[in-house]
């Protein structure tokens, strides 16, 4: 069967434009028009399906379950801007999103969202799962068959229509082998695991450990750090491992927090510094980046992510399509030299 999604594949175009074309609604440039028809006849596309499925009248509201948009240095910010231009293209669908903001370091400020959500008419969900117990138990009290989404994370146990994410085990890996690539042996590796923990941020360090097994080139050690809430902690975790290893070669942090440790490590010594990477291009750490205070950042593409986020759902609640049950978000390697062409 013909969808929205592959004639906007095959047009090189959004869900939004297509469904512009076909209803007449909204202004499309003639170029675009023209290839998004002739798409239309080569896949000899019927709409009769996706009419019959749009009700006449009824507005769809799709919930976004996430973290505050200026925790994690402001990373969550990124992930709303791409639903917003999601929503802003669907919503002559009639399509609208309404935010549920959480404090990923209070799991307890789950339960106030999760009283708002059910006195709010919602047709889905779309979440990021980082308090995983807390959104376990969310989803647990959800009315039966409420779809949802996750995005960013991922919790296995459960069953969400789809997952938009990236392999953390296999970021993890990719870290390691930056780190590799750039340094000599021996030497000591350090890993900060941020808190609180979850799945992907687990998954992360899984991947780093996994990649240098049995080495004996490498002693990889690992320190949890709730930096996002108590930044003051990483100061001491820093003086310690830098003390206690001579030999610190490099240094792992797991989320977007990067600039923290190497804005700590500037004020520690002028002398060279141990290899950072991180993750996310958020301004911060594009600012470290460009004065070469961080060596590497890996990319989760956090505005596609809330793009597809509520593309996926609008094409599960109104095209009634079977979506992809996993979108896989590609390791980008950002460094100095490439950062320009990654902002958004």
């Amino acid at each position: 069967m013909t969808t929205l999604q592959k004639i906007a594949e095959r047009a090189g175009v959004s869900i939004g434009t297509v469904d512009r074309v076909l209803h007449n609604r909204g202004r499309v440039a003639p170029a675009t028009e023209a290839r998004v028809r002739k798409a239309i006849d080569e896949l000899d596309y019927t709409p009769n399906l996706y009419a019959r499925n749009l009700k006449l009248g009824k507005v769809y509201t799709i919930g976004i379950v996430m973290p505050g948009l200026d925790q994690d240095g402001g990373y969550w910010a990124l992930s709303a801007a791409g639903m917003n231009r999601a929503l802003r293209e669907l919503a002559v669908n009639r399509i609208r999103g309404r935010f549920f903001n959480y404090d990923r370091y209070a799991p307890d400020s789950m339960f106030e969202v999760e009283q708002d959500i059910r006195n709010t008419d919602l047709d889905g969900l779309l979440i990021a799962p980082v308090l995983t117990d807390s959104v376990t138990e969310l989803i647990r009290r959800l009315p039966e068959n409420t779809p949802y989404i996750f995005f960013d994370s991922d919790l296995p146990k459960l069953n969400p229509v789809s997952v938009i994410n990236q392999d953390g085990f296999q970021s993890g890996r990719l870290a390691a082998e930056l780190m590799v690539k750039i340094l000599s042996p021996p030497g000591t590796l350090l890993v900060i695991k941020t808190l609180p923990d979850d799945y992907h941020i687990s998954a992360r360090c899984n991947g780093f450990m996994n990649y240098f097994g049995d080495s004996k080139k490498y002693t990889v050690e690992m320190e949890e750090a709730d930096i996002g809430e108590k930044p003051g902690k990483l100061k001491p975790l820093l003086e310690t491992a830098m003390n206690g290893h001579s030999g610190l070669k490099g240094i792992f942090i797991t989320n977007a927090l990067t600039y923290q440790v190497a804005k700590a490590l500037k004020k520690l010594s002028n002398e060279s510094r141990p290899a950072l990477i991180g993750y996310d291009l958020i301004e911060d750490n594009a600012v470290c980046l460009d004065h070469g205070l961080i060596d590497f950042i890996i990319s989760q593409r956090p505005e596609m992510q809330g793009y597809q986020g509520i593309y996926m759902m609008f094409r599960h609640l109104i095209i009634r399509e079977t979506v992809e049950r996993r979108i896989e978000i590609p390791l980008d390697i950002i460094t100095r030299e490439n950062m320009n062409t990654h902002r958004i």
